[in-house]
């Protein structure tokens, strides 16, 4: 604008000059501040969001199937379980397997929740030495010290489940009735196994077990 247009002279120049000027005022340096909001308004309608975009998650991998083979190592693995169990269960004394059989019984002692059920697995681990006393009887190879070990084994029990139903009793009356007509049977069963093995026994033997018959016959009144 400094410079002269052919054609315009210098006053009409100077006119033009001082509008453009006057109109620059107005008009000012830059965009109003109600179209600089309204603009980024719009921008970020058209976005969707406040910030920059997220990054999306990758995809879960799925997790790869168990093939024949891990399948076929579980299936072993829990049958070959289970034939323990069974093994433990069945064991006799003198066998591998016993100490855990016995090892079970008391571990499920401790966990029974009050003295009636203390006594009642003890009654029924009194029961399973009286067959595993019958078993060894009958054994081909005869075993005395296992024999009056199992006789012990059974008394000890015996008298673990009289104390439990004792302490029962003391506490609830109501159930006397329920403990002697258990404790009786338990008596009853106990006396006839037991009586059925004394032939087989040898003098020693006899002894403890004429001494376990003695000590059930005080537990339940007659009739």
């Amino acid at each position: 604008m400094g410079k002269w247009l052919p054609g315009i002279s210098r006053r009409s120049q100077a006119r033009i000059q001082n509008r453009v000027t006057r109109l620059g005022s107005r008009m000012g340096g830059g965009p109003r501040p109600e179209f600089r909001s309204a603009l980024r308004d719009r921008l970020m309608d058209a976005s969707g969001q406040d910030g920059p975009p997220a990054e999306r998650p990758a995809p879960a991998r799925p997790r790869p199937r168990p093939g024949p083979l891990a399948r076929f190592l579980s299936l072993g693995l829990a049958a070959t379980m289970v034939l323990a169990g069974l093994a433990t269960y069945r064991s006799m004394p003198g066998d591998t397997l016993y100490p855990l059989k016995r090892a079970a019984e008391s571990t499920l002692f401790h966990l029974s929740t009050d003295d009636a059920e203390r006594a009642g697995r003890s009654f029924d681990y009194a029961e399973t030495r009286a067959h595993e006393v019958e078993e060894l009887l009958g054994a081909t190879r005869r075993q005395s010290d296992l024999i009056e070990e199992t006789l012990q084994a059974m008394e000890d029990t015996t008298r673990s489940a009289v104390t439990s139903l004792t302490r029962v009793r003391r506490r609830d009356a109501k159930s006397d009735a329920r403990s002697t007509g258990r404790l009786k049977r338990f008596v009853q069963k106990q006396r006839n196994q037991i009586e059925g093995m004394l032939p087989k026994m040898d003098v020693e033997e006899r002894r403890r077990a004429n001494g376990y018959l003695n000590y059930i016959e005080g537990l339940a009144p007659p009739g």
